[in-house]
């Protein structure tokens, strides 16, 4: 069995609805900021998949490097969500 751009497409879409689940169910700022990771993991993941799969010739790692900028944007986020739940935990 050979694993296809399909099997790719669903991980990245579990991935996805994972994080905006958890995105949409915390109750505080930063808690919620914990599932955007998520949701970029799935969009990085399916932007890989597409890339690998199309074979651009013009492009060989046009989907890579925008999911490297996706992960640093998702890095970002991290960072800003425990600021903030930093911020909101009563000393």
């Amino acid at each position: 069995m050979t694993v296809g751009v399909v099997h790719f497409l669903f991980v990245g879409a579990f991935l996805f609805a994972a994080g905006a689940f958890v995105a949409a169910r915390r109750p505080s700022l930063g808690a919620a900021l914990a599932g955007v990771p998520l949701l970029l993991g799935g969009a990085g993941l399916d932007l890989v998949a597409a890339d690998r799969f199309t074979a651009s010739f013009r492009d060989p790692v046009g989907g890579q490097g925008f999911a490297i900028a996706v992960a640093v944007m998702a890095l970002a986020f991290v960072g800003l969500g425990s600021v903030l739940a930093r911020l909101e935990t009563p000393r």
